[in-house]
């Protein structure tokens, strides 16, 4: 009995390098950063049109300077629903570039200004979020050449 288990894991293992082996050929390598953004929804509504998708990227590097100038303006003045319709307004973009690490903080923004709740945490959520978009744009620049 002992034989037929070693000979199953055996299989399973081969299987396993073999399968690991065969996926290598087909993928191409995924940079360190694409684990910050996902273009899975993109590609598939685009069927992987990547002049589409190009544009979908630019539409947010263009959003972006608009959304940190109205947020930032309306955070100093204590206007919270201004800063809570930005983030709003920004929401769908990020989320459509799979922006995961961008898209809970704006939606904690969007919520403790929108409820005037955890308002002492307003300031860094925006922060976090520009400085998160900077970032996003720049390695987006650097991996599609826009």
């Amino acid at each position: 009995m002992s034989s037929k288990n070693y000979s199953f894991f055996n299989l399973l293992e081969s299987s396993f390098f073999l399968a690991i082996f065969v996926q290598s050929l087909y993928l191409k390598p995924m940079s360190e950063n694409q684990e910050k953004y996902d273009l899975a929804f993109l590609n598939k509504i685009s069927g992987g049109d990547t002049n589409f998708i190009k544009e979908m990227i630019n539409t947010f590097k263009e959003q972006v300077p608009e959304f940190i100038a109205n947020a930032e303006k309306y955070f100093y003045n204590k206007d919270y629903e201004g800063v809570s319709k930005e983030a709003h307004r920004i929401l769908p973009g990020v989320g459509f570039l799979g922006l995961k690490h961008i898209e809970g903080d704006l939606a904690k923004l969007e919520e403790f200004t929108k409820k005037q709740i955890n308002l002492d945490e307003v300031g860094d959520l925006l922060t976090s979020s520009v400085d998160k978009m900077n970032e996003i744009i720049g390695i987006f620049n650097k991996e599609f050449d826009l």
